[in-house]
């Protein structure tokens, strides 16, 4: 039965339902303490533009969580690139704001996190290779 389950990636099903809800709970954050000065990439950002700035974090889980919800091959990458974009982001605001528990938890947590999709990665693979996919004919098998 685990195989049957870890076949139809309902693990990463599950970590796609919770995407969605990270992001709806980054929009309840975002809306509640509009006044939350972002720190990305060791800079601080506040004010106006803060408020526009802060809305990728939603906007890139529910995205990553639609795509892992229905398994689609474009968001194993997206996935990977905002893992590493959230990465090299903590890093450089523990290099610019010091050393902080919380942040070294989140990296440590995301890198073994995307040492699981990389393990996962089959899940994602388009079942058509490009030359079939491309093709403009049908290709009978001999």
């Amino acid at each position: 039965m685990a195989g049957h389950s870890s076949e139809h990636g309902r693990d990463i099903k599950l970590f796609g339902a919770l995407f969605v809800l990270v992001g709806l709970i980054d929009l309840l954050i975002i809306e509640f303490f509009p006044a939350y000065a972002l720190k990305l990439f060791g800079v601080t950002i506040a004010g106006p533009l803060a408020y526009i700035v802060k809305l990728h974090s939603p906007a890139a889980h529910f995205v990553i969580g639609y795509g892992f919800l229905f398994l689609r091959p474009w968001a194993w990458g997206l996935a990977m690139a905002y893992g590493g974009f959230g990465i090299v982001s903590e890093l450089l605001n523990q290099l610019a704001f010091g050393f902080h528990r919380l942040r070294t938890g989140f990296m440590v947590s995301t890198v073994l996190f995307l040492c699981y999709l990389a393990w996962r990665r089959a899940l994602f693979a388009d079942p058509l290779p490009p030359a079939r996919r491309l093709a403009s004919t049908p290709e009978v098998p001999s």
